[in-house]
């Protein structure tokens, strides 16, 4: 669309919206040109103008604030310490420090009693009580390499609830900025609306007046319903977005919840190589395929270790009784008392089981963890890789609507107020230019969510926050 005013006159016109003021720029729109308007119309576009500085809060308001509410950085230590799946992860840490513990331990002694006597057959008063005790040891340090294996188990559960941490923080920060987004579009239709129900009465009143044609009447309520449409949806995404972030923290869905807005870093300040070398170092999930292959590593040590027999030292105290015949007369029972104290060692022979078959499925594994890793190592780099292309080409993206389109949508939309208040454009005109002006402002909202989830992608990419948020 193109206005051609001249150049004198436009001047004038613009030096007149300075005087007005920014409110001045807003309420034109429902404007209708002052030469054609009656004075009852006049006095029922004071009334609108009145009404408008009397509006109520915005709906969005209840759900995110600029001053009230959590902060990003506050609701992710909420859920650091309410979410149930993160609870439930945790317990496997108490898992992982008794196996640790439990693999620390020695074998245990053991202790024996033994009775025996006649009493079934001759029952001549024979009779031996031994009591023995034996204590195995482990040979090719077993509870070295056990205790290896048990630790490379704790690293790799410690690594892994760190990973459940990162993907939920990810998931938080996703919908954080996905909500805050919805309430920027939800605020913006809400006055789109308020500018249209003024719009309407004062249409109303000019077709009555024979100012203006029942074709802009019906155009413009088309135009009205379509934005209180899409408000509608704004709300109930937004109220969508809110239960999921609740359900993420630990909140019950009956819980209050207001989010606080935060700022934007410009930049991350570091380059892709950097930030592919973070990733490499720091990701949780890369760690515990690292902690995983260790501790495959480590059961190829115990599965060898393991070959070699354990052996059991023991020492034995044996009181006897013995009933012997004389040798000249049988009928003679000489008793005998002895009190014996034996020492032994036992090693079992492997000529057979060499713990073949387990050694072999400890290399297997190696063998598979160690493929994990490098296929991962690979996923990552393409992970940070993507991502930082992606935050890149949203920075540009909101760095254009900042310093391009929303000026110029703004100055085009000033202009086309001012032509309709004069009277040299129509209202169609002014309905076009408006929903040119609201898609402008849509593309900037959608331009702040891309990048803030660009943010959050490149920031779970690498496994760390490399750009604080503003408060």
């Amino acid at each position: 669309m193109k206005i051609t005013l001249g150049k004198s006159r436009l001047k004038k016109r613009l030096i007149l919206g300075k005087k007005r003021g920014v409110l001045f720029l807003w309420i034109s729109l429902s404007a209708p040109p002052l030469d054609q308007l009656t004075a009852q119309t006049r006095a029922t576009a004071g009334e609108e103008i009145t009404k408008q500085t009397t509006e109520p809060s915005s709906i969005a308001t209840q759900y995110v604030s600029e001053t009230g509410g959590l902060a990003l950085q506050e609701l992710l230590q909420v859920m650091q310490a309410r979410n149930k799946e993160l609870e439930a992860v945790r317990t496997q840490l108490g898992q992982a420090d008794a196996r640790l513990a439990q693999a620390r331990l020695r074998p245990n002694p053991t202790f024996d009693i033994e009775h025996s006597d006649d009493v079934p057959f001759a029952n001549e008063g024979e009779r031996r009580n031994s009591s023995s005790f034996s204590q195995p040891f482990e040979l090719g340090g077993k509870r070295a390499r056990r205790i290896q294996v048990a630790q490379a188990f704790a690293e790799l559960t410690r690594a892994q609830v760190a990973e459940v941490e990162r993907q939920l923080t990810i998931r938080v920060r996703t919908l954080f900025g996905q909500a805050v987004a919805a309430a920027a579009q939800l605020e913006e239709l809400e006055q789109i609306g308020r500018l249209n129900q003024q719009m309407t009465h004062i249409m109303e009143t000019r077709l009555k007046a024979g100012d203006a044609s029942r074709l802009d009447h019906r155009l413009l309520q088309v135009t009205t319903n379509q934005f209180e449409a899409q408000r509608l949806q704004a709300e109930n995404q937004l109220s969508g977005l809110l239960l999921q972030i609740k359900t993420l923290v630990g909140f019950s869905p009956e819980d209050p919840l207001v989010l606080r807005k935060n700022l934007l870093p410009e930049d991350v300040g570091i380059s892709q190589q950097t930030a592919v070398e973070m990733a490499l170092k720091i990701r949780p999930d890369l760690r515990a395929a690292k902690e995983r292959e260790a501790m495959a590593e480590s059961g190829i040590e115990l599965a060898k270790a393991e070959a070699f027999p354990n052996i059991s030292a023991s020492v034995r105290y044996t009181p006897e009784k013995n009933i012997i015949e004389g040798l000249l007369k049988p009928e003679e029972r000489i008793v005998d008392r002895d009190k014996l104290l034996s020492f032994g060692i036992s090693i079992p022979l492997p000529l057979f089981n060499r713990q073949q078959g387990n050694i072999a499925e400890a290399v297997s594994l190696r063998a598979r963890a160690h493929s994990e890793r490098m296929s991962l190592e690979q996923a990552v780099r393409r992970d940070v890789l993507l991502a930082y292309q992606r935050f890149q080409a949203a920075r540009r993206s909101l760095e254009v609507f900042t310093e391009n389109v929303l000026p110029e949508s703004r100055e085009s939309f000033q202009i086309v107020q001012l032509a309709h208040r004069l009277g040299e454009l129509r209202l169609l005109d002014v309905i076009n230019q408006e929903r040119l002006f609201l898609e402008a402002q849509m593309s900037y909202v959608a331009a702040q969510r891309d990048y803030f989830i660009a943010l959050t992608d490149l920031e779970g990419a690498i496994g760390k926050d490399i750009a604080p948020l503003g408060p």
